[in-house]
């Protein structure tokens, strides 16, 4: 709050009429990813709400109000979505893309026109870009997360690893760092196959996994590693729980799959408890702002954020600070939001930009199954900063 007094005091307060802010919104509001979009848009929307109530209270005449566009979850309409935004309501500043496929997709169009994009999960490692015009402030890119899951693959004493990976540029990214991180650290062989994104079903590569981890393992202790969205991964459990080989292995998953949605049904919970599941997502840790969000979101939806909601909320206050302290001007912000988001508590983690412009500070947590299978429990923690694993208890 503090912050914002102060950005307050650089508005001039007058009795003019409101001045209205455009804050884009570009999120996949359909296909399988459509539920964290629209989650996603009820964090920003609460964020926008309670800051145009503040500026209100301090007398300013400043208003943020939201336009939103559907990026289809492609980079294609990512790009359409930003282009559509930026032409029809005059914003130049964007909360999204989610992914890191559709960051990448709208970049070459926000950079040409001095838009600036800030992606709340974005974490793919192609999108480490400095100079550019995009911001991923609060979830960290996946050089991170690749160490923390070769550690883990290290601990386990895995010797194989077999991979399946949505063929985009962060599955791609994600599969590349475990690879190389996995073979300096002395582990074995690691085998990836890749599937299209948004598959109708994964039944065919779940039988070309299943067939590699078989092969691998009369060389060594061999697991599975599954870097597949939510949706995805779901599908591809429906076949792993009548496979021999896939019901029996140890699986890594990356932070989608450690959604209690997975655990509703019966056989994919009672697959992940028997496979020794592990996930890395991010840590159980909170600020003086943490709850507060919980609350303030239960009162307006009438239900508890879903994964990364927060840092939708997160990225839209970053956003509105900044925009407070130099108005609505896309070059403006692009220097001055690094300075505001180092400035940010956040409502999980501090925000601390790299030269990339992506958060910095990378604590991850490490999820199995809890023992009712209801639920997903911190087992342990990853610290960025040190490279280091400590697993409680």
């Amino acid at each position: 709050m503090s912050l914002v007094l102060v950005l307050l005091l650089l508005v001039p307060v007058s009795a003019q009429d409101t001045e209205t802010y455009i804050l884009g919104v570009a999120q996949p509001f359909t296909g399988s990813l459509g539920s964290f979009g629209e989650d996603f848009a009820r964090g920003i929307e609460l964020a926008v709400d309670q800051m145009n109530a503040e500026l209100e209270a301090a007398g300013s005449p400043i208003r943020f109000e939201i336009a939103s566009a559907d990026t289809e979850q492609t980079p294609e309409g990512a790009a359409r979505a930003v282009q559509t935004l930026a032409q029809t309501t005059g914003t130049q500043v964007i909360v999204g893309p989610l992914t890191t496929g559709e960051v990448l997709g709208a970049k070459q169009f926000a950079d040409e026109n001095n838009i600036v994009l800030i992606a709340p999960a974005s974490s793919g490692v192609a999108g480490g870009i400095p100079g550019d015009n995009i911001f991923r402030v609060m979830y960290p890119p996946d050089t991170f997360a690749a160490k923390a899951f070769v550690g883990i693959a290290t601990a386990r004493g895995y010797e194989n690893v077999v991979i399946l990976h949505v063929d985009d540029p962060f599955g791609n990214g994600l599969t590349e760092g475990f690879t190389e991180g996995f073979q300096a650290a002395g582990g074995g062989e690691v085998s990836s196959t890749a599937y299209a994104p948004d598959p109708a079903d994964l039944a065919s590569e779940a039988a070309a996994v299943s067939a590699e981890i078989a092969s691998l393992q009369g060389s060594g202790n061999t697991a599975f590693f599954c870097v597949c969205f939510l949706a995805d991964a779901m599908k591809l459990m429906q076949a792993a729980q009548l496979d021999p080989v896939l019901s029996t292995v140890d699986w890594m998953g990356i932070e989608n799959l450690a959604n209690p949605e997975i655990l509703a049904d019966a056989g994919r919970a009672e697959l992940l408890a028997n496979a020794n599941f592990v996930s890395v997502s991010f840590a159980d840790a909170s600020t003086p702002l943490t709850q507060p969000f919980v609350d303030d979101f239960v009162a307006a939806y009438g239900g508890e954020p879903g994964p990364f909601t927060n840092y939708a909320y997160d990225a839209a206050n970053i956003a509105m600070l900044t925009m407070l302290a130099v108005g609505n001007d896309g070059q403006a912000v692009k220097s001055m939001l690094p300075f505001v988001a180092n400035h940010y508590i956040g409502t999980s983690v501090q925000a601390y930009l790299d030269d990339n412009g992506d958060q910095a500070i990378a604590v991850y947590g490490i999820y199995q199954v809890n023992e009712d299978m209801t639920g997903f429990e911190q087992v342990g923690t990853y610290n960025g900063s040190s490279d280091s694993l400590t697993f409680d208890g």
